[in-house]
């Protein structure tokens, strides 16, 4: 397996599994999420590449991009002691690579590149995707905020 980052080329497959991620949330987690907001990130995914703004990597096992992760680097609030911290934007792994290390690889290579910039990192998950929050403790993050939401 292969971690490397995310050329032009990559571009329509990130889509693609964005749109994926996407779809599923909605679908299980969060009825408020756009279904077609890939498509409208397109362009400021690759705006953002070109211009070297965050990072953007991919999975690769046997020639195939088999996940993603597009990472950030944004300012904290206020009244925050820290100016700036990490975020994992998005993500997303084939189902049928989940549990073989490719998530793990492409948060591992996202905390060395946070390290370089932030001393903090996050990340957001839905809170009924216990899959994903259990990945996400396993990779070391910890519960800091909780954040409720009510339909009007």
């Amino acid at each position: 397996m292969e971690i490397r980052t995310a050329s032009m080329k990559d571009v329509d497959a990130i889509v693609e599994m964005n749109s994926q991620r996407c779809i599923n949330e909605h679908n299980f987690y969060d009825k408020t999420v756009d279904i077609d907001y890939p498509k409208k990130y397109q362009e400021k995914l690759q705006i953002n590449m070109r211009n070297g703004f965050g990072l953007a990597i991919v999975a690769i096992v046997m020639g195939n991009i088999e996940g993603y992760l597009i990472g950030s680097i944004s300012e904290t609030e206020e009244y925050r002691n820290i100016d700036n911290i990490a975020e994992i934007d998005s993500m997303f792994v084939k189902p049928n690579m989940r549990n073989q290390g490719v998530g793990e690889k492409l948060v591992d290579h996202f905390l060395k590149w946070a390290k370089l910039n932030v001393k903090r990192a996050k990340v957001v998950v839905s809170a009924k995707n216990n899959r994903g929050i259990k990945f996400c403790r396993k990779a070391g993050f910890t519960d800091h905020k909780t954040v409720l939401e009510m339909k009007l």
